[in-house]
C-alpha cells in the first residue's frame, strides 16, 4: 500500500490550495517526523531525512502501528552538519503551496508535554500547539535515494488542540531521557560557602583579624503541579502581578484574572538588611525560573516577511501552582514564602498529568539559588528542595 501518494491529482490539489490557502483550518495539524537515514543528492550536505506533513484534518486510526492517510503536504527539512533540526532555535520549511512553517521545538520534551509551537506567516500569522508524541507511523519518506521503503514517524505534533493526540493502549513508549520515576523524589542542590576569611594586614603593618561572616544556613523547599496552564500575557506580566508592601512585606496585589481561571497570589518576607528583603529575593527566583527552567514554556514570536515580526497575543505555558518557602535552619522560622495557585472556573477535564522530575535541574536550581544568595552574608549556606504536589494530577 502507497504509504505517501503523490498523484496528478495530489499535484492538481496544489492549485487548489494556492487558491484558497487564506482559509484557516481549525483542524489542521503539523506533523513533525523523524524518517530514518537519507541522502538527498540535490542537497549533499543533508545526512538525515526529516520532513513536515500538513494534513488539513488527521485521522488517527485506532492501532499506533496502523498509518493515517497520506499527508495533504508535505516537504523535507535539512539535517545539515549533523544538527537535529527540531530544536528551540527554529526549523523552517516552505510547503509545495508557498505555505512558510516555522517549528520551534524543545526536543527534550517528555511524550505528552508541550513541546513548542509551530508558526505560518499565511493570514497574517497563525499559531499551533506542539507536543511531543513520538513513535507512531505516519507516513513513507520523500528521501528514497538509500532506501526506498522508508518510512517517517511522529516526532512532534502540531495542532489548534490544548492536549497532545490520543495515545492507543498498543503504542509503544518513545519517550525521551526525561522520564517519570515510581516515586516522588525531592532534588537537592548545595550552594558553596564562602572561602575561610584570611587576615589582612593595617597600615601600621599588624595583621588584622578578617570578621567571619554569620553563618546562618537556609532550606528553600519549592513545590509545583504537573499540570499545565495557559497565560495569556507575558511572563513579565505575570510577574508584576507580585505587588508587596514594604513594610510588611506581604503581598497586597488582587487574584489574576485568566481565560477560564483565577489565581490567587500570596508572598511575605522578612527584611534582612538595609538593601535587602526576603520578599523580593523570593519574587526574583520565580521570574528566573520561568525564564529559565523546562517547567516554563514562553511563547516564540511569529516570523514574518521581508525581515518583520508578526504581532501575536504573548502566552506562557506554566504549573498551574506553584510555591517556594525559605527556612532560617537556626530558628526554624519561615522568613519568606511565595506562591501562586490557579482555580478553574468551570470543570476541568482531560487526561492525568504526571510529574516530570528531571525537569528539575540546573536551569530549576540554578536560578533560586542566584537569587537567594542576595541574603550574604546574613545567610551563606543554601539548602534547594523541590517536588510536584501533588506528584500526579487528574482531572
Amino acid at each position: 500500500m502507497a504509504l505517501f501518494k503523490i498523484t496528478a491529482g495530489f499535484v492538481g490539489a496544489i492549485g487548489l490550495f494556492k487558491a484558497v490557502h487564506a482559509q484557516q483550518f481549525r483542524n489542521e495539524d503539523l506533523i513533525l517526523c523523524d524518517c530514518g537515514i537519507g541522502d538527498n543528492s540535490d542537497q549533499p550536505d543533508w545526512s538525515t531525512s526529516r520532513q513536515m506533513n500538513w494534513y488539513q484534518d488527521i485521522n488517527w486510526p485506532s492501532s499506533a502501528y496502523k498509518y493515517p492517510e497520506a499527508p495533504d503536504m508535505a516537504v523535507e527539512i535539512p539535517f545539515k552538519e549533523g544538527w537535529y533540526p527540531w530544536i528551540p532555535s527554529g526549523a523552517t520549511a516552505t510547503m509545495p503551496n508557498g505555505d512558510v512553517w516555522t517549528a520551534y521545538i524543545e526536543d527534550g520534551t517528555p511524550d505528552g508535554f508541550k513541546a513548542g509551537s509551530a508558526v505560518t506567516t499565511k493570514e497574517g500569522g497563525q499559531i499551533l500547539n506542539c507536543w511531543a508524541y513520538r513513535g507512531r507511523p505516519v507516513s513513507a519518506a520523500l528521501n528514497k535515494t538509500v532506501n526506498h521503503d522508508a518510512i517517517c514517524w511522529s516526532a512532534f505534533v502540531c495542532n489548534r488542540d490544548n492536549h497532545p493526540p490520543p495515545r492507543p493502549a498498543d503504542m509503544g513508549s518513545q519517550t525521551s531521557t526525561l522520564t517519570t520515576s515510581s516515586a516522588a523524589p525531592s532534588t537537592t542542590f548545595f550552594s558553596q560557602p564562602p572561602q575561610t576569611p584570611v587576615s589582612t594586614r593595617s597600615n601600621g603593618g599588624q595583621p588584622v583579624p578578617t570578621s567571619t561572616p554569620h553563618t546562618g544556613q537556609l532550606a528553600v523547599y519549592s513545590t509545583l503541579s504537573p499540570r499545565f496552564i495557559n497565560w495569556q500575557n507575558t511572563w513579565g506580566a505575570f510577574i508584576n502581578n507580585f505587588v508587596w508592601d514594604q513594610t510588611t512585606g506581604n503581598c497586597v496585589g488582587g487574584p489574576i484574572k485568566g481565560q477560564g481561571y483565577t489565581i490567587n497570589v500570596e508572598c511575605a518576607g522578612v527584611k534582612i538588611d538595609d538593601d535587602t528583603h526576603m520578599t523580593l529575593l523570593l519574587i526574583k527566583a520565580l521570574r528566573d525560573v520561568g525564564l529559565k527552567s523546562l517547567w516554563f514554556n514562553q511563547n516564540p514570536v511569529i516570523p514574518g516577511i521581508n525581515g518583520t515580526n508578526v504581532t501575536s497575543t504573548s502566552w506562557v505555558v506554566m504549573p498551574e501552582a506553584f510555591t517556594i518557602r525559605a527556612t532560617d535552619l537556626s530558628t526554624r522560622k519561615v522568613v519568606g514564602y511565595l506562591s501562586y495557585a490557579t482555580k478553574y472556573d468551570g470543570f476541568l477535564s482531560g487526561p492525568c498529568s504526571a510529574c516530570e522530575t528531571a525537569r528539575f535541574n540546573s536551569d530549576f536550581f540554578n536560578p533560586i539559588i542566584s537569587a537567594v544568595q542576595g541574603s550574604y552574608p546574613v545567610y551563606n549556606n543554601f539548602t534547594i528542595e523541590a517536588q510536584c504536589s501533588p506528584w500526579m494530577a487528574c482531572a
